[in-house]
């Protein structure tokens, strides 16, 4: 199976150039277009002529035709989720068994996470597994990780028989290219060794029936180096880099984008907006990263690359739910999967029972650092903040037109949620970042299940598997003795693969949506939610 080139949406297409932008490209606000970035500027706006502007607005309007064109039911269906008709909101409850990424997947699928030390961290990884936790669970995707610390694509080509064609995947992202370019500048013989290892790679993935998605190197921080040069807990202090070595991976990541191209595959540029993002952090905050150590991102940064991922591979932008209520003439109207609506005192008193088929997105609120080598600070929510991830991929929307003038305290299953106007309620109330809410700590609690499931059986693995890694250079001439040392710790992992499986099925009872009940009610004072 491939994919198309549709499947690509135009932010992936951001050039891959040095990570020094221009003045338009620093704007929060930022139009892509045909793989170039547009900033829609005002202050520009007012310095030109009449006529000039005339002539943009045209070629505005124009481009923007173009991205509508090109963007096809992507566009169609983000603006059915922004228009609030209830009608609409049944279209896209419809549409739930429509699955965008991995294309044409197949209930219970099984996704390989391949890469090396940034895999390994298992956190872009855990960040994915939630998001189809919650928002699927219908559909049962199952994921294994396969990162190993030190990897290039020559280390897992080495270990691909055990560590993933063993396991039958359906798709297989691949993460490399750190450690392939040796943080050396440019270097022919490196450049050309990695294309044909990534070739064999993909060859040898698509040799067991498995669908290949290539992700590019990310980002290498150079400003980073420069601030913690004189850091004696800094790991890499004394280690040799290239001061050109986020280029590499720029080229790196283009070879590989037309490399996938070539052949049908999918491809997700993860250099661009680590570099995008960073440069705007530093708008307000000079010595903002999200790579602390210069290689490895940090939790915001790999809420960055989970979220592009997603974006780029085209995910439905659907609501997680959707609650609708309005009024016609004299009747109430209730959306799809609302039952059991009762109005009283006037339309002061609400309440109903929602039939949840999805949770919100959540992230988890610590993040260990058990069986890691570098320092994660708690900051993955700033990721969420830069990408707008929740509202884009999460939406949990409360909407109730028609109330009476006031305020209006809302309860789910008995929890006071929050206050808000019927002003507000009339428009849309957003959810999914709200902790308070039932199923927001329902998604909560499973992410961290999840996390757990990382720290005490997924990172072990990945350590277990980098010691085979050494076992096997150490005894490269003498296959009797790495069998012999390798067979204890080839059981080893398998004890901690089933007991990832056990918390995996757990984590699958608890992503189960529930059908809860809603009370909303006029009051004079309000009380405070807690």
């Amino acid at each position: 199976m491939r994919f198309s080139a549709r499947l690509f949406p135009l932010r992936q297409n951001v050039m891959f150039d040095d990570q020094r932008m221009s003045l338009s490209e620093r704007d929060p606000q930022l139009v892509y277009v045909s793989g170039f970035r547009a900033s829609l500027e005002p202050r520009f706006f007012d310095r030109m002529k009449s006529h000039r502007f005339a002539r943009m607005s045209l070629g505005i309007v124009l481009v923007f035709c173009c991205f509508v064109i090109l963007m096809g039911r992507s566009v169609a269906q983000e603006t059915s989720e922004t228009n609030g008709d209830a009608n609409k909101v049944e279209k896209i409850d419809a549409d739930r068994t429509e699955f965008s990424w991995p294309r044409n997947s197949q209930p219970g699928s099984l996704v390989v996470f391949l890469g090396d030390s940034i895999t390994h961290q298992g956190l872009y990884t855990q960040y994915l597994e939630n998001f189809f936790y919650t928002r699927y669970p219908e559909l049962g995707i199952r994921f294994r990780n396969a990162g190993v610390a030190g990897d290039s694509i020559s280390d897992a080509l080495a270990r691909f028989d055990v560590d993933v064609a063993s396991h039958s995947p359906d798709y297989v992202t691949v993460l490399f290219g750190m450690n392939d370019g040796q943080y050396q500048d440019y270097d022919a013989a490196i450049f050309a060794e990695f294309q044909s290892n990534l070739k064999q790679l993909l060859d040898r993935i698509e040799s067991v029936g498995a669908t290949p998605i290539v992700l590019s190197p990310t980002m290498f921080d150079h400003k980073v180096t420069r601030l913690r040069k004189n850091d004696l807990e800094w790991r890499f202090r004394d280690k040799e880099i290239s001061s050109s070595y986020n280029a590499v991976m720029s080229l790196f990541g283009a070879w590989s984008w037309d490399e996938s191209r070539r052949r049908g595959n999918a491809f997700v540029n993860l250099w661009a907006p680590l570099n995008s993002y960073t440069d705007l952090g530093r708008l307000v905050d000079p010595k903002f990263t999200l790579i602390g150590d210069a290689i490895h991102p940090q939790p915001a940064g790999q809420v960055v690359m989970a979220y592009e991922i997603l974006m780029q591979l085209g995910v439905e932008r659907r609501f997680s739910a959707s609650r609708v209520i309005s009024t016609r003439g004299s009747k109430w109207i209730a959306g799809k999967r609302i039952r059991d609506l009762h109005v009283t005192d006037q339309g002061h008193s609400i309440n109903f029972k929602h039939d949840e088929v999805a949770l919100p997105w959540v992230i988890p609120e610590q993040h260990s650092t058990k069986e890691l080598r570098w320092n994660l600070p708690s900051d993955a929510k700033k990721g969420f903040e830069m990408t707008h991830a929740g509202h884009r991929l999460s939406g949990d929307r409360l909407k109730i037109a028609g109330l009476p003038p006031g305020q209006y305290e809302v309860r789910v299953d008995g929890k006071l949620i929050g206050n808000w106007s019927h002003v507000v309620l009339g428009t849309k109330v957003e959810l999914q970042e709200l902790p308070k809410t039932p199923q927001y700590q329902q998604s909560l609690a499973l992410a961290e299940l999840n996390r757990r499931r990382y720290d005490e059986f997924v990172r072990p693995t990945r350590d277990r598997m980098a010691s085979l890694k050494g076992l096997n250079r150490r005894f490269a001439i003498d296959s009797d003795e790495y069998a012999r040392r390798a067979e204890p710790i080839l059981a080893t992992i398998q004890e901690l693969e089933s007991g990832a499986d056990q918390l995996d099925r757990e984590i699958r009872v608890l992503s189960q949506p529930a059908c809860r009940q809603w009370d909303i009610r006029r009051v004079d004072s309000p009380s405070q939610a807690k």
